[in-house]
């Protein structure tokens, strides 16, 4: 019986640290100060050399099913690059909550052939949904981002390279606007 109460009485000065701890680690959360870029994450983009291969790939390691690749063209870089345009092909697959965005450079120029050249296949940004991805734009280059693409007005990327951390930032509306249709 000794032993029994020894565990009884363990256990409940484990739950008693446990939770004394559990109540510290939430308090210090609680005073945090929310930023313009506080968001929920969406999307995690990745650059590849082969969509329709890593979308196979990754829909055969999850069981999902694989849609077909979708060009988009023409698209204007932003404000830091006038004038220059980039293409890409996109395949999208929904798995654990978030969007998984496989992005392979067409002809041209792009962020995306840049990435692969200095790293090859792999993450190139998180992408973020945010109340207005203007101000957070604007509060990630305050903390050393820099934005290097504004491909539509109410989306834009933020590279967090500069400011000590390895990815971009994708900061896109909570509520998404109409999308324009892929070119073909």
């Amino acid at each position: 019986m000794a032993g029994y109460t020894r565990l009884v009485v363990a256990a409940a000065a484990g739950c008693l640290v446990g939770s004394f701890l559990t109540a510290q680690a939430v308090q210090g959360q609680a005073s945090r100060t929310p930023t313009a870029a506080d968001g929920k994450i969406g999307h995690l983009g990745f650059a590849v050399t082969d969509v329709e291969k890593t979308a196979k790939a990754f829909g055969a390691a999850f069981g999902i099913a694989v849609p077909k690749a979708m060009d988009f063209r023409d698209i204007p870089w932003g404000p830091h690059h006038p004038g220059k345009l980039m293409h890409t092909r996109r395949i999208g697959m929904d798995f654990g909550g978030i969007t998984w965005e496989f992005l392979q450079p067409l002809d041209g120029e792009s962020p995306w052939k840049d990435f692969i050249k200095a790293h090859g296949d792999g993450i190139h940004h998180v992408g973020i949904s945010v109340p207005d991805p203007a101000k957070a734009r604007d509060y990630l280059e305050t903390k050393g981002g820099r934005q290097t693409q504004a491909f539509q007005t109410f989306a834009n990327y933020v590279d967090m390279n500069p400011a000590g951390l390895p990815f971009t930032i994708e900061n896109t509306p909570q509520q998404m606007p109409a999308q324009v249709a892929p070119a073909k």
